[in-house]
């Protein structure tokens, strides 16, 4: 009985040697990463810039796979179902903590189905409005809105974005009757801004700096943690008396669950490598991402984190969830 009890405790740990020693020399084939939104966006555009140089520094090819649809959901869902051995990956982004409050078929669980593996970047948002608009900051916006209810309207740059949530964040914080009407994309958000059909928009700097620069619409505040370097006259909501508006787009590594420690590591390490070399923060910002290098736990603590407080606020703002 000792014999063979010794036996198999050798033979465990052959396996666990092997298996260690495979996970070691991660990757040893190219790695799919799924992006669960269509070609040429803001956030493809950053996955590719990211990979491209993680595919030099680990050796091996990351093949980018498109998988857009349902805000996310269906490339998500791919990822969630699969191996967790470090093969199949997920560039996540800020929709992964909104859409399980906006569809009541989302088949995974945004936290407990996958293991972090690193944030990329956050992309700031601006608060613009219309030029005509007699305000000339946060409390003068709040003042309008308080004396017009229901007659300042706000853009939402699609059902469910980021920009939509921090419309309604808005008026929860500054207990305000706003309209939000919902647009097809950041675009036509900005159009109609830029042509009066909407009083303000929260944008990403890329999409309204065109805008900004020709005096098209006005910008009163972003939610930086601090200033920005390229808009040192904007105050950030802090500064404008509104701490609670501190949402910004993000974009990160997601494995599914289980994936082993030494993998997510490994991965964490050479991801945080790429991300301090100053051509890919270059390339980072000009498509309006700003790298935030972390550990595997902070992106993770960052996603519940996010889920609880989306849950809250969708709830208080009464957006039911698409069937």
């Amino acid at each position: 009985m000792k014999r063979f009890v010794s036996r198999v405790l050798f033979l465990t740990g052959i396996t666990a040697c092997a298996a260690n020693a495979q996970q070691a020399v991660y990757p040893q084939r190219p790695i799919r990463l799924i992006v669960p939104v269509a070609v040429g966006g803001a956030t493809d555009i950053v996955a590719r810039i990211v990979a491209s140089r993680l595919s030099q520094a680990l050796t091996q090819q990351l093949v980018i796979d498109n998988r857009s649809g349902a805000g996310g959901i269906i490339g998500t869902e791919l990822v969630a179902r699969a191996t967790p051995d470090g093969y199949t990956l997920l560039f996540a982004y800020a929709s992964h903590t909104i859409m399980p409050f906006l569809s009541r078929k989302v088949p995974y669980d945004p936290d407990k189905d996958f293991s972090a593996m690193g944030q990329v970047g956050a992309t700031p948002l601006v608060l613009t409005v219309h030029p005509s608009l007699p305000v000339g900051n946060v409390k003068e916006l709040i003042a309008l809105a308080r004396a017009k209810p229901g007659q300042i309207r706000a853009a939402a740059p699609g059902m469910g974005g980021v920009g939509h949530i921090a419309a309604e964040i808005f008026k929860l914080e500054s207990n305000t009757d706003i309209t939000t009407i919902i647009y097809k994309g950041g675009g036509p958000a900005q159009l109609a801004l830029a042509q009066g059909e909407v009083q303000f928009v929260f944008a990403t700097p890329p999409a309204a700096m065109a805008q900004i620069k020709t005096g098209r619409v006005k910008i009163l505040a972003t939610s930086n943690p601090v200033r920005l370097s390229y808009l040192p006259d904007v105050p950030t909501f802090v500064e404008a008396g509104l701490p609670g508006i501190d949402v910004m787009p993000w974009q990160g590594f997601l494995a599914p669950a289980n994936t082993p420690r030494p993998i997510v590591m490994h991965f964490n390490a050479a991801l945080n490598g790429v991300l301090k070399e100053a051509e890919t923060s270059s390339k980072l910002a000009i498509a309006g991402s700003d790298v935030v290098p972390t550990t595997p736990e902070a992106l993770g603590e960052k996603i519940r984190k996010e889920l609880a407080y989306f849950s809250r606020v969708i709830k208080a703002a009464k957006i039911k969830p698409a069937e």
